[in-house]
């Protein structure tokens, strides 16, 4: 591994995840890296579990073992899991090079920020993601380098054993440069949920850095595998794909790639209601692919039927 131990802030979104953050900084006390050249900061989504009290208890036990700095932010709402990463960047220390995002309900082994550091010393890295493999089931994999055809804008992965430069990689555990996201300006809040992380990376390749998948930086994620998408997740995940197919240099003819992947969207749509026989999740699909279409951002009012997953 690389000798060089750059600073790096490590942040994590949080809401109603005492039991799965508790563990997660538990797993981060035992990173093989220098806890001088580390921040921590927690960012809580106005949790109504006993999250806080968890956090504070946890880092007075945390403050003995030499971190750099511990803190956690207390929001009065919840703004989500990636925009808390655009409300804290101006307040990150001055001395970090890079921000290790982390889902609260992830857990990394010892040696992967180590790993992460070493491939972001690569010529204009600026993105490097973990191996994420399913909790329940390490040898699982749950998700690699991905690629993005710059004509359907369909997303396909690799699970590769050797580090491998793709075009994204997810969110739950990745190693990303802090000045190069300050000056491409954070996440685009157009998202909500879905694609969010895939328009980062894909936004930086468009300005000729580059995205690495890192595999042996092993993050254990708590997810259910394979995923069963919500209604609303079903909603945003259609919607999104075209907002950011809109709005991405990294797609040379935007107005074709919008049109084939709402050809290929609809094809999907049509199977979850007949080979799956969920005509509810196609509806709801169907809402968000037509939403993408218009232009529509963010997230839908609280109660919006667009998003009911009764």
């Amino acid at each position: 591994m690389s000798p060089r131990e750059p600073f790096v802030s490590i942040f994590i979104p949080s809401y109603n995840d005492q039991t799965d953050l508790s563990a997660c900084l538990d797993s981060l006390r035992r990173l093989q890296y220098p806890k001088q050249k580390l921040e921590l900061v927690v960012w809580d989504n106005g949790s109504a579990d006993d999250t806080v009290p968890m956090v504070e208890r946890l880092f007075k036990e945390m403050a003995e073992e030499g971190w750099a700095s511990l803190r956690l932010v207390q929001n009065r709402k919840n703004d989500g899991c990636y925009l808390p990463y655009n409300l804290v960047a101006s307040s990150l220390s001055p001395q970090a090079e890079y921000v290790l995002g982390l889902d609260a309900d992830v857990e990394i082994e010892p040696d992967a920020l180590a790993y992460l550091v070493e491939a972001m010393a690569g010529e204009r890295v600026v993105v490097v993601g973990a191996r994420s493999v399913v909790f329940s089931n390490p040898a699982q994999t749950a998700h690699g380098a991905g690629f993005v055809n710059r004509w359907t804008a369909k997303y396909s992965e690799r699970d590769t054993c050797d580090p491998v430069e793709c075009d994204y990689v997810i969110g739950c555990c990745w190693l990303f440069d802090k000045r190069i996201f300050q000056d491409i300006g954070g996440f685009s809040p157009d998202f909500y949920v879905n694609h969010w992380e895939v328009d980062y990376c894909l936004r930086t390749k468009a300005r000729g850095w580059r995205i690495m998948y890192e595999p042996r930086a092993i993050a254990k994620h708590k997810i259910q595998y394979p995923a069963v998408c919500s209604a609303e997740r079903m909603y945003y995940m259609f919607r999104n794909k075209l907002l950011m197919i809109q709005s991405n240099r990294y797609f040379p003819h935007r107005a074709l790639a919008t049109a084939l992947c709402f050809v290929l969207s609809f094809g999907r749509i049509v199977s979850i209601a007949i080979r799956e026989r969920n005509l509810h999740n196609a509806i709801k699909s169907w809402d968000g692919l037509y939403d993408g279409l218009r232009g529509m951002k963010g997230a839908l009012p609280e109660g919006s039927e667009k998003v009911d997953s009764a």
